[in-house]
């Protein structure tokens, strides 16, 4: 039996999409039970995902000094994982896992349905295209320029031990300002495909240099390719596949859509090289999710997996979380 790469991507995506509610549900009884008093249930490491700029923080502590910082720890080996995918193979975490991926390309799919989807001219790409690194940038300036005692001061700070708390507060309450602008960005990712992914996305801003360097890439034989334009169609992001000989593009996230969709043998495949063999594209949820999972797997075995703040001090300081503010602000 042919086995269907997109299902089998869709599976991975609601797979991982699954466990994050799992853990949402976790986390929203953890902290309800912290404000009210009561035992606190185990705290699921997985909600420190969301905190790209804190781990990055814990990732140049852990550089420096060797220290990984007992606030949380998993949030670094996430980062880390996603990193170490997306080198396996071009972006493979926003297009094989990422559960804002998987909205965006349902957003794609239905647009497709309704009209022909519309890319921005080069002239309007590029400099929206640029605010996500210049974001991303100036937090890589600010964080370079830390020292160890700086960094520490931070991580150490009540704002930063319930890091993950205040984000929660930020969705569980959210504001008119912030409803309106999640709707005004998923309102342009319908009209735009992959708005958010390819414009302020800070997680997708990050992976980008792992996946220009990934090796394992989709890459196009000139000899056998009959420049019919199947590829181009049938990919999500507008890529001119059809006039690359290694697909190299910040947007491409290894989805294969545009491999499956070649009527052309060995013209396009995923290859280490120009003249290694292809990759066969239902291997690479395999090959890429084992990746992120060996990271996960290894931070456990050496027990930096779970957060070192203690239930006491998670306690303590959710109760009076509204008095917390960011240590940059006075």
């Amino acid at each position: 039996m042919r086995i269907n790469t997109q299902q089998l991507r869709l599976a991975s995506q609601l797979g991982f999409l699954a466990l994050l509610l799992l853990a949402g549900w976790e986390f929203h009884r953890f902290v309800q039970a912290a404000l009210a008093g009561a035992p606190l249930p185990q705290r699921p490491p997985a909600a420190e995902g969301f905190l790209p700029i804190s781990s990055l923080m814990s990732l140049k502590l852990l550089a420096v000094t060797g220290e990984l910082h007992r606030a949380h720890p998993a949030g670094v080996f996430i980062l880390l994982g996603a990193l170490a995918m997306s080198f396996a193979a071009a972006k493979s975490f926003c297009g094989w896992l990422c559960p804002f991926g998987l909205l965006s390309e349902t957003l794609w799919k239905l647009r497709r349905r309704l009209s022909v989807p519309l890319y921005p001219p080069a002239w309007l790409h590029y400099p929206l295209a640029s605010l996500k690194y210049l974001l991303l940038g100036f937090f890589a300036w600010a964080i370079a320029g830390m020292d160890a005692a700086s960094l520490r001061a931070f991580l150490d700070s009540p704002y930063n031990l319930v890091a993950d708390a205040k984000m929660y507060f930020f969705f569980a309450r959210l504001s008119p300002l912030a409803l309106g602008v999640i709707a005004a960005v998923l309102l342009l990712s319908l009209a735009v495909p992959y708005f958010w992914c390819r414009y302020l996305c800070p997680y997708g801003a990050l992976l980008v240099p792992a996946s220009l360097a990934a090796p394992l890439r989709v890459r196009r034989d000139p000899s056998a390719c009959t420049a019919c334009g199947s590829c181009v169609r049938a990919c999500p992001q507008g890529i001119a596949v059809d006039k690359a000989a290694a697909v190299r593009s910040e947007n491409c996230v290894s989805c294969a859509r545009c491999v499956e969709a070649c009527p052309s043998p060995g013209a396009l495949g995923f290859r280490l090289s120009d003249k290694a063999r292809p990759l066969r594209p239902v291997l690479l949820p395999l090959a890429t999710a084992l990746v992120f999972l060996c990271v996960v797997w290894l931070a456990m075995l050496f027990g930096a997996w779970r957060s070192g703040v203690t239930d006491g001090e998670y306690s303590r300081l959710l109760r009076s979380h509204d008095a917390l503010s960011h240590p940059g602000r006075p």
